[in-house]
């Protein structure tokens, strides 16, 4: 993880390049992730589509891990 400058203290901080069609894909979903009396950011629908997505990708790894039912073993 890259590291402020002159810290030793690790950022949570990532940066991304998304093309246009995503980004506009992304926008209109930020109504999903909006609280009372605050608006959603792009940020904050990225973080939610990122866990959404991690926690799918953890279930298919899960499932095709060597030695498990249907897994393609080396």
């Amino acid at each position: 993880m890259s590291r402020s400058k002159g810290t030793n203290v690790p950022r949570g901080h990532v940066a991304v390049r998304l093309d246009q069609a995503t980004i506009a894909r992304l926008d209109a979903l930020r109504w999903l992730y909006a609280l009372p009396g605050r608006e959603a950011t792009r940020s904050d629908g990225l973080r939610a589509v990122i866990l959404a997505g991690l926690s799918a990708e953890e279930q298919r790894a899960a499932r095709l891990q060597p030695g498990s039912d249907g897994a393609p073993s080396s």
